[in-house]
């Protein structure tokens, strides 16, 4: 059984704990900064938003959704970058 105390330890960042950034968290953030870019998309256009090697993969409902979020993609990753205090996103793939 591992300690508490090196749990902590690991979470603990010069004396302020920096929670780590799921999926889900991301997502939020990315979903939240399209509303705000693109008043006319909503949730239900975006199937999947999934972040591996710092590539965001986007699935949408259709073709002109993607589209949409490729021709703004560099503002988009900028917001989402600055939301989250750190780079977590270098590029947006929409399909």
């Amino acid at each position: 059984m591992k300690k508490i105390a090196d749990l902590l330890n690991k979470k603990k960042t010069s004396n302020v704990f920096s929670p780590d950034i799921d999926d889900k968290t991301i997502e939020s953030v990315f979903l939240s900064i399209l509303k705000k870019e693109m008043k006319n998309i909503s949730r239900a256009d975006i199937r999947e938003a999934k972040l591996k090697n710092q590539k965001l993969f986007v699935k949408t409902i259709h073709p002109a959704v993607a589209s949409e979020i490729w021709r703004r993609r560099e503002k988009i990753v900028s917001e989402v970058n600055r939301e989250l205090g750190r780079e977590i996103i270098k590029e947006i793939r929409a399909v």
